[in-house]
């Protein structure tokens, strides 16, 4: 994924007014990050179990929001090296947590608001799944 594509699903994450491109930036910001945890299980510097975790957060949180209406992928791009290539979909995944916190506090949200916040929870923790799946330095064999 390019910088400005993490720069637009931020700011869409960011549209407290509109409720549905929040929603839409949420299920697309695990849509990248998910697939692309599928590409590291198999990159040789990647630990693949917890790459796998991270889809499968990823794929937690997708499950309980609404597709977004443009119906098409993002694309994911390369990381770059090491753990830091890893930081900018870490970062992604936790604006997506207080996104979601944020919407899930508004009246607007009462009912679905506990649904909100363990999509939040998914996102918060396929940040930190996401940050160990690779180490800088020599992997032990």
């Amino acid at each position: 994924m390019t910088q400005p594509t993490i720069t637009d699903l931020a700011a869409a994450l960011d549209d407290a007014g509109r409720i549905d491109v929040v929603l839409g930036a949420a299920w697309d910001a695990f849509d990248v990050v998910g697939r692309l945890a599928d590409a590291l299980a198999f990159d040789e510097d990647s630990d693949e179990m917890q790459a796998m975790l991270v889809g499968i957060k990823c794929a937690e949180g997708r499950r309980l929001l609404p597709p977004p209406e443009h119906g098409r992928p993002l694309e994911t791009g390369t990381p770059g090296p090491g753990r830091g290539g890893l930081e900018p979909y870490a970062a992604l995944l936790r604006h997506t947590d207080a996104a979601l916190r944020r919407l899930a506090s508004t009246p607007e949200r009462t009912n679905g608001a506990e649904q909100l916040v363990l999509v939040a929870a998914h996102a918060a923790t396929a940040a930190d799944l996401l940050m160990t799946v690779r180490q800088d330095g020599v992997r032990d064999s």
